[in-house]
C-alpha cells in the first residue's frame, strides 16, 4: 500500500497561488489543503490585500474575511519594504517582478520561509 504524501514544508504562499485557490483551481487547492494539513499556511499582508481587490461582491469579502482567519499573516514592515526594493534593484531591466510579487519574496527572506508561487521562474 501507497502512504500519503506528505505535507510541503512550511513556506509563504505566493499571491498567485491564493488566488487560484480561490478560483478552485484544482492544482492549488490540493496544494493549499495539503499545506493546512500541517497548519497554517504562511502569507504576506500584500498577499491579503490582492485577496481583497480579487473580491466581486459582498459575498466574495466575507469568504476572504473566513479564510484569512485561517492563514499566518506577516505585515509588510518599512524593513520588508526595502528588502523588496533591493531584491528589484537587483534585477536586471525589465524585471520580471511586479512590486507585489518582490514584496511576498522579501516577507519570505525576513522570515527564512521557502516562497511557494505557481510560477517558478519568478
Amino acid at each position: 500500500m501507497a502512504s500519503a504524501p506528505l505535507p510541503p514544508a512550511r513556506g509563504l504562499i505566493d499571491t498567485p497561488l491564493l488566488l487560484a485557490y480561490r478560483e478552485a483551481e484544482p492544482d492549488a487547492v490540493a496544494f493549499l489543503r495539503a499545506v493546512q494539513a500541517g497548519g497554517k499556511p504562511d502569507v504576506s499582508q500584500i498577499s491579503v490585500l490582492a485577496l481583497y481587490a480579487w473580491c466581486r461582491d459582498r459575498l466574495d469579502v466575507a469568504a476572504v474575511r473566513t479564510f484569512i482567519g485561517l492563514l499566518d499573516v506577516h505585515g509588510v514592515t518599512a524593513h520588508t519594504m526595502r528588502r523588496a526594493q533591493r531584491l528589484l534593484d537587483a534585477l536586471p531591466p525589465p524585471a520580471g517582478l511586479t512590486a507585489d510579487d518582490a514584496i511576498a519574496a522579501a516577507t519570505a527572506l525576513e522570515h527564512s520561509l521557502p516562497l511557494y508561487t505557481p510560477d517558478p521562474g519568478r
